[in-house]
This record gives C-alpha cells, structure tokens and sequence, in this order.
C-alpha cells in the first residue's frame, strides 16, 4: 500500500468527511537506519489522524508536549540501536515495531510510519470494547491496551517518536500525559467505545 494509499485508508477508517489534501510520508527503509527523515511530517499526520479518532471516540483532542517527544524520541532510538522492544506491565506508553520490508508477514499489515503505528493500535477496538460495561477485566489488566491509550479522554498531551532498527523495522513509541488509569470505573469514564459521527 502507498503512503497516499494509507492517508485515504485512514481517514477511510476513521469517518473524516473532512477536505483534505493526504500527507505524502516515506516508508523507512532498513537501508538508512536511524530517524526517519520525514519525522516532521510522520508526526503532524499521526496527530491529525489520532486526534480524529479521538473526536470520533468522544475525547479531546490532544496538543504536542515537546518534552513528552524528547523522552519519546530517546526511548525510540534506544530501542532501536540495543535491539530492545520492551512494554512494562504498567507502562503509559504505545509502542509498535513494523517490518519496512512490506513483504514481511504482519498480523496487523500498516505502513512503517508514526501514523501506520496509530493506525495498527486502532484494530484493537472491536476486542477492548467487547462488553465494556459487563466484562471490565478485558480493559483493565494488568495494563490499559493502546487503543484505551489512544482515546482516553483525561489525557490532554502527546509525544512521539521513531527510529529505524539496522534490521529494518521502524520502532515508534507514543507518550501520553495524564497516563491512563487503571481501574473498572476510571476506565468506563475514560474509555468510550461507540464512534460519534
């Protein structure tokens, strides 16, 4: 799938009616590790289309924290030059590792770009939201899943941030500030599932 293919496909999911020219990104390239040099871009479409999931989800929209794209940015370098793709139990962070080889077999197939990662933590919608109100113990383990991450309506700031593994996949990290909760209550009063038009 093109990178122009993928901008139509996300606003496709995410119902924006709205008139607007795609953001044309680079797919990495397991040649030139390190940060993609589209950063810019990758960041402001990750942006638009997760604050309009989050519109879709009756949350907020979120603004930029350079601070939270700083620790963002470290934490994906880090991972990327020690091999490491590590997701605390507790962490407030999303993180996703995609192939740049496009021939690589992934469960979730999304463009290895910043807004593919945001679109890859979007198909966990059916499964979290699944009996929301009934089965609580699916949203609240023992960590709050990236979609939960995504629409959760008390966070207010985002960071992200990517680099490209000398093996060729690109690791993407988002924080989020407030970090979600945990806890059947907060999580019914932060998580909404159905989509608003």
């Amino acid at each position: 799938m093109s990178s122009t293919l993928l901008s139509f496909a996300l606003l496709a999911l995410i119902g924006c009616s709205c008139s607007t020219t795609p953001f044309i990104l680079e797919a990495c390239s397991g040649a030139k590790p390190g940060i993609p040099a589209d950063i810019v871009a990758q960041r402001g479409a990750a942006l638009f289309y997760g604050n309009e999931y989050r519109r879709r989800h009756g949350a907020q929209p979120l603004t930029v924290d350079p601070a939270l794209e700083t620790e963002a940015q470290k934490q994906a370098e880090y991972m990327a030059l020690t091999g490491t793709f590590l997701h605390g139990a507790y962490s407030a962070d999303n993180l996703a590792r995609i192939p740049c080889d496009s021939e690589i077999k992934q469960r979730f197939p999304t463009e290895p770009t910043i807004p593919g990662a945001v679109f890859r933590w979007t198909f966990e919608l059916p499964f979290r939201c699944k009996n929301l109100a009934v089965n609580q113990s699916v949203l609240v383990g023992d960590s709050i899943a990236s979609f939960s991450r995504m629409v959760w309506k008390a966070t207010e700031q985002v960071g992200f941030g990517a680099s490209v593994t000398a093996d060729g996949y690109i690791i993407v990290v988002a924080k989020y500030f407030p970090p979600a909760g945990k806890g059947p209550d907060v999580t019914v009063r932060n998580v909404h599932c159905e989509i608003v038009e």
